[in-house]
């Protein structure tokens, strides 16, 4: 019967450290406006920028475009921290015929100085990505 006990125990510890590694770390946020894509993806490259934000890519045919913000005032105890980085990923689907979809996911990384060089660990998506993304979607989604 100890056997047994013990097993179940693990069983559930298990299933809870499961559980909990698959939650997910970054924000995501849909929105269908009502105008064309080309219409919208132009929106969304207007307001980076106005949201602190720098481009780190484009793609204009697929209507996608990445951009990030350094923070440099976050700390960390970890020696090897050197900043955390906030980034917005865009994507806007449709097209004449198809309904507009407005996608955005928000992800935060902290950045580590290892002796492999800068590593990039994701964490969860702070506030500030979160409201950079609502914000995007509420200029750019509706």
């Amino acid at each position: 019967m100890q056997r047994n006990s013990g097993f179940r125990r693990a069983s559930i510890a298990l299933a809870l450290l499961s559980s909990a590694c698959s939650a997910t770390l970054y924000l995501a946020l849909n929105g269908k406006p009502s105008r064309q894509p080309a219409e919208v993806f132009e929106c969304v490259r207007q307001q980076i920028p106005v949201l602190g934000y720098s481009q780190a890519s484009l793609d204009t045919e697929a209507y996608r475009v990445k951009a990030l913000k350094n923070d440099w005032e976050t700390r960390s105890a970890d020696t090897q921290f050197r900043r955390r980085v906030d980034r917005l990923s865009v994507e806007v689907q449709g097209s004449s015929t198809a309904p507009t979809v407005l996608k955005i996911e928000a992800h935060t990384f902290a950045e580590y100085g290892t002796q492999r060089g800068p590593t990039e660990v994701e964490e969860s998506a702070s506030a500030g990505v979160k409201a950079a993304a609502q914000s995007l979607l509420e200029a750019c989604g509706s």
